[in-house]
């Protein structure tokens, strides 16, 4: 599952997931139906678990994105997992390591509507909000990996 082949089908694949077989197979120089049986085994092993799209959240109408790190307050971990999937505006939660256990993304259209969300989580955990400015690195598997 990890040869040269596969990881140049993965990165192509990280750069535009719609590529066709036919010409994903001329940059790794096999036959598209080889490729499409390749990306079958991946998909099958788990390797590829599902293909996304990535939009320009600000276009869209949703110009402020944050990272919120929460710590939340013994015995409201329940409580509090239902609340963040309540929000639409939450498109990432993660259960970290350390004092912070929760790191949320959210998009939203304003600053009132991040100051709404952020307070219905005081009930449930202390908060640090930081707002994304840029994003220079964006992928999906670390570079070295390709190598």
């Amino acid at each position: 599952m990890n040869d040269t082949i596969n990881r140049k089908i993965l990165a192509a694949l990280q750069q535009n997931s719609r590529i066709s077989y036919a010409e994903l197979g001329k940059q790794v120089h096999l036959s598209a139906p080889a490729v499409a049986e390749r990306i079958r085994k991946l998909e099958s092993a788990g390797v590829i678990s599902g293909y996304t799209l990535k939009v320009n959240l600000d276009k869209l109408g949703f110009p402020i994105v944050a990272l919120v790190q929460c710590k939340v307050f013994r015995t409201k971990e329940r409580e509090f997992k239902a609340l963040v999937l309540s929000y639409d505006e939450v498109i990432e939660c993660h259960n970290v390591t350390g004092e912070q256990a929760f790191l949320i993304k959210l998009a939203v259209q304003s600053m009132s509507q991040l100051d709404s969300i952020l307070e219905s989580f005081c009930d449930l955990s202390d908060t640090n909000t930081m707002m994304i400015l840029s994003t220079p690195v964006d992928r999906a598997l670390p570079e070295t990996y390709f190598n």
